[in-house]
């Protein structure tokens, strides 16, 4: 791949916060294949995700943002010697230390007051939410290369070391292969002061929703981290509800993920890792801009959205507790979310295992972990 002068055999790829926004960086490594499969990509992000990054097809190395000052992270992005670096995720930092480590081709946003650190820009605002947050990364790759290539591919295979432990947490909790299984992720990320980064929709509606699935015979399982317990507590004392709150890696909740049905969630890393191991997910959106399907929804097809009117908004960035509609969330009836999770049970690529000795799935990849 060449850019001007410059022949791109090394690229990395710098996207070091959270969860779902790393795994929408995850097509662009996947179209630099598809120009040129000799590049050799790689991505710093947040270590808490290398090890469940590491099983990407076309990431050749994962390396975790050491933290710290400028300084610490420029010297590991000069160790890799790239020829070029696309800042995924534009900060003063992580601009000054692309400079730093001398990469030849730094690729950035413009439209900020560090944009001349790069030099080569993007002039798009991501802010104005017109399309999903991957296209948006894609135009970074679009600045280094007019290459053609094809579909976007948003796909994450779970790590196989982590296959055998989370069929034994799963085992261990009585799931049984032969029902339907949806996962409920009542949770989001928790920001430094303790808040979350994203409007939840209430916890009554999960349990809600949980209490009348079982009823229709699916087996439902709570994920989180330990952080979400006293969130989901209405959730886990639901009678017949398996509690999985802080019993699994993110490698092991990968394949419990991709185990289920289908995944009922707020806005968050884990529905984006539900829908890259290959499952259809239900999202629950509020009617701030800022927090807009269109670029924050689960990325591919088949997956459905609720939100409430975007009329009822006018705000770019959630006000929370301070919007008179708060929380505009509960608009969103779990009668209303039960309808669509059977239909896509229904639908599940794993109906065929629970029907029955003519099933078609074996125990690979896309069945039991």
């Amino acid at each position: 791949m060449i850019h001007g002068e410059v022949s791109i055999e090394r690229l990395g790829l710098l996207r070091n916060d959270a969860l779902g926004d790393t795994l929408l960086v995850l097509p662009v490594a996947s179209a630099v294949k598809q120009i040129d499969s000799g590049v050799h990509v790689e991505l710093v992000c947040n270590g808490a995700f290398t090890e469940l990054l590491s099983a990407h097809p076309d990431l050749d190395d994962v390396h975790a943002d050491p933290g710290g000052r400028v300084g610490v992270l420029s010297r590991l992005l000069k160790s890799r010697r790239f020829d070029a670096l696309l800042v995924m995720r534009p900060t003063p930092r992580n601009a000054l230390a692309a400079v730093w480590a001398n990469i030849p081709l730094r690729v950035g946003t413009a439209n900020r007051f560090y944009g001349p650190l790069f030099n080569v820009r993007w002039y798009g605002h991501r802010s104005r939410n017109l399309q999903h947050e991957v296209l948006y990364n894609l135009e970074l790759l679009q600045k280094l290369t007019d290459a053609q290539y094809g579909a976007p591919q948003y796909y994450l295979p779970p790590p196989p070391a982590d296959r055998e432990a989370a069929r034994a947490v799963l085992s261990s909790a009585g799931v049984q292969d032969d029902r339907p299984l949806i996962a409920l992720h009542p949770g989001s990320r928790l920001r430094p002061d303790g808040s979350y980064s994203h409007l939840l929709w209430p916890a009554a509606s999960f349990s809600e929703l949980a209490a009348a699935l079982m009823g229709d015979g699916v087996q439902v399982v709570v994920t989180g981290s330990t952080a979400d317990a006293d969130l989901a507590g209405p959730v886990r004392e639901v009678e017949g509800v398996v509690d999985l709150i802080g019993r699994t890696t993110l490698g092991q909740l990968a394949w419990i993920l991709k185990q289920c049905d289908t995944v009922v969630a707020n806005s968050t890393g884990p529905l984006h890792l539900a829908a890259a191991v290959g499952t259809k997910v239900i999202g629950l959106y509020p009617a701030a801009a800022g927090m807009s399907p269109v670029r924050w929804g689960p990325f591919g097809t088949g997956h459905k959205v609720f939100t409430p009117p975007p009329e009822i908004c006018n705000e770019t960035v959630c006000t929370l507790e301070r919007c008179p509609e708060f929380n505009c969330l509960e608009r969103i009836t779990p009668a209303a979310v039960r309808d669509v999770a059977l239909g896509m049970t229904s639908q599940s690529p794993h109906r065929s295992r629970r029907e029955g000795p003519e099933r078609t799935g074996g125990t690979g990849e896309g069945g039991s972990p």
